[in-house]
């Protein structure tokens, strides 16, 4: 299992976790780019491999919320997928750094991404990762979403 984040929740490139869901053990294989360009060329093969994405943007940064627009769009095109498909894969909308949110510092609202999240047929989230919330309760949302 794949997870492609756009924007991180983790300070890391590689990790595997493991997080049991209804009892079933799942093993990610967590790959985060951070939306940098210097893995582009493997972004794809990622994509393609992969059978669950959280796509992360920052509450606290407007850019990166219409970024995550292509991401989706990339991650459907790789797959083979229409935008306008009905059919879709496995996605969490992730809305991060919500401590700095509750400092004022917010730039996406929630109905924005809620609206997003419902567009996309897929369940929204807000975290906060140096705050550890949320986060793992992204990735359990994810397993879900697989089945």
């Amino acid at each position: 299992m794949i997870i492609l984040p756009l924007y991180s929740l983790l300070d890391v490139i590689g990790l595997s976790r493991v997080y049991r869901v209804n009892g079933v053990r799942h093993t990610l294989e967590i790959l985060d780019t951070a939306g940098t360009e210097q893995f582009s060329s493997f972004r794809d093969l990622y994509i393609k491999n992969g059978q669950c994405f959280l796509v992360v943007y920052s509450l606290v940064s407007r850019q990166t919320f219409s970024d995550i627009r292509t991401m989706r769009d990339n991650i459907l095109r790789i797959k083979g997928l229409s935008v306008n498909s009905a059919k879709t894969v496995p996605i969490v909308l992730v809305g991060n750094k919500a401590d700095l949110a509750l400092e004022g510092r917010r730039e996406v609202q929630p109905e924005e991404a809620e609206a997003l999240a419902m567009q996309w047929c897929c369940p929204y989230l807000e975290t906060s990762a140096r705050d550890d919330s949320g986060v793992n309760e992204a990735f359990i949302e994810v397993v879900k979403q697989v089945g």
